[in-house]
């Protein structure tokens, strides 16, 4: 058996995955949307890349065509491997790596992915540097795209040097594991919602396990120490296991199957809500490579907005709503729609304020006729997410989970996101993509349009529901509390 550098990364995720590949052990599953996204964000990038290779980075060398091997595949004994580029270096008398990278940044995995690359091509050519080419974070376009900029390379020679001994015995370690004959031999992964061999790595799995805890995966120490102790249930983790707390608060929730209500924080924190107050949601798209000036690679395009108004308490609501549907740079007729109706004063109710802030932070910054709008609403944002991701608020239905479409659901059940056309951010991100820039029959724009507005009048209106439902919750404890206080006289006896 050979193994390929794409064999090495799946390797790297999980050993068991790579048993499952090499032996036809993978469960069929569709590729998801934004999976499907990420790849065609990659495709394009990578287009964009060769050519800054073949226009740009070649001549800067000065080698004739047969110095440039574009994409050369290398096999060195059990290793195969597949570079990008490879040019000649006349002043080194040595080859020079590029790798393609549809990011912003260099992740661990980039540094072993060409750590692996080093090993097989050096037994073919005499390396010099390896250099991953990926994009420029700080490129604003300004006009036409500019190569030059949109791209940025950066030498990993140094993480090279330091990787490369560990990567070495890596893959041989990767060898052993294609051979072996029962996969049970094999390190499954820790993450069953995203596993493509469920059946090998997480067979038995109990409804509620310990992958399930709120971000715990990222602490795969602790997870396997679980799992060396047999234990896979959430109810099963002991009392005396050392959690961090945010972990311990979950698992004792679950462990109850009691609802963990903190009257007193959430009381005071909802009365910092001043009215009106503004249910407000975005939808929005983030190419990989800027589409309108002023926008960096991976920003976001807001494209939609969705906002219930209540005036005053116990008032009615109103909805007000907006979507582009040009091909179009968006802010200026989302903001200028949007100005009309959000006022100066009242909290503006949001679900993860990071993203709703962070967006209007930059369409300040791109637009700033709209800056003083911008900083406005930021100033009046309330985040509804924070008392469930705090576990303030705890059902153990949730499993831990502070998205709204899980939150909602448990506390209102006659709303729900399931069934709907679009009901997940990526699916609205791609539709809206598809619904502007694709060639598709009005009729069918039309239906994505409604959908998309649905969707996200659906998010505004859950947190409407979901905010009411805190408020009832304190009602109904603060009725409980005063009847634990009363009393009645006893009789006096005569």
């Amino acid at each position: 058996m050979i193994l390929t550098k794409t064999d090495f990364i799946v390797f790297l995720d999980a050993p068991r995955h790579l048993w499952a590949i090499k032996n036809n052990r993978l469960t069929k599953k569709e590729i998801g949307t934004f999976l499907q996204h990420l790849f065609e964000q990659g495709y394009e990038v990578e287009e964009l890349a060769e050519q800054y290779i073949k226009d740009i980075l070649v001549p800067q060398y000065k080698v004739t065509q047969e110095k440039f091997l574009f994409q050369p595949t290398c096999i060195d004994g059990l290793f195969e491997a597949r570079a990008d580029a490879l040019i000649f270096n006349s002043i080194s008398s040595k080859w020079d790596i590029y790798e393609i990278k549809s990011t912003n940044d260099i992740s661990k995995q980039h540094k072993y992915d060409a750590t692996f690359q080093y090993l097989v091509f050096n037994k073919k050519y005499e390396i010099g540097d390896i250099y991953i080419l990926h994009l420029n974070k700080e490129y604003c376009r300004r006009g036409d795209l500019n190569l030059k900029e949109l791209f940025k390379i950066t030498n990993i020679n140094e993480d090279i040097e330091k990787l490369k001994e560990e990567v070495n015995q890596l893959r041989f370690e990767a060898l052993e594991v294609m051979q072996l004959e029962d996969y049970k031999q094999a390190l499954a992964c820790i993450k069953p919602k995203e596993c493509p061999c469920p059946d090998l790595c997480h067979t038995d799995l109990p409804e509620y396990s310990i992958y399930d805890i709120c971000g715990f995966t990222g602490s795969v120490k602790k997870v396997r120490e679980l799992e060396s102790l047999g234990i896979k249930s959430i109810y099963d983790i002991p009392k005396t296991f050392d959690l961090a707390p945010s972990y311990r608060r979950q698992v004792d929730v679950a462990q109850s199957g009691v609802v963990f209500f903190d009257k007193e924080y959430i009381q005071n924190d909802l009365n910092g809500i001043e009215f009106p107050i503004y249910f407000i949601d975005y939808e929005s798209y983030n190419p990989a490579i800027p589409q309108y000036d002023g926008y960096k690679p991976y920003d976001q395009i807001p494209f939609q907005w969705s906002l219930h108004i209540q005036r005053e308490k116990g008032g009615g609501l109103e909805h007000y709503e907006f979507i582009e549907t040009e091909a179009i740079d968006p802010i200026p007729n989302f903001l200028n729609s949007l100005s009309g109706v959000i006022g100066n004063t009242g909290s503006i109710v949001v679900w993860n304020k990071s993203f709703e802030g962070k967006q209007n932070e930059r369409m300040g910054e791109i637009h700033p006729e709209f800056k003083e709008l911008c900083e406005n609403m930021n100033g009046r944002i309330y985040d509804l997410m924070d008392i469930f991701q705090g576990g303030y608020y705890a059902d153990p239905k949730c499993k831990g989970s502070y998205s709204i479409k899980k939150v909602l659901p448990v506390l209102v059940p006659e709303l729900s996101y399931h069934g709907m056309e679009i009901g997940d951010g990526a699916t609205a991100m791609s539709s809206w993509k598809e619904m502007v820039f694709g060639s598709l029959p009005e009729i069918e724009k039309v239906t994505i349009k409604n959908n998309l507005l649905k969707y996200c009048e659906l998010d505004t209106m859950a947190m409407v529901r979901i905010y009411e439902f805190l408020v009832t919750k304190i009602f109904e404890q603060v009725l409980v509390e005063q009847k634990a206080f009363t009393f009645e006289p006893r009789a006096t006896e005569i």
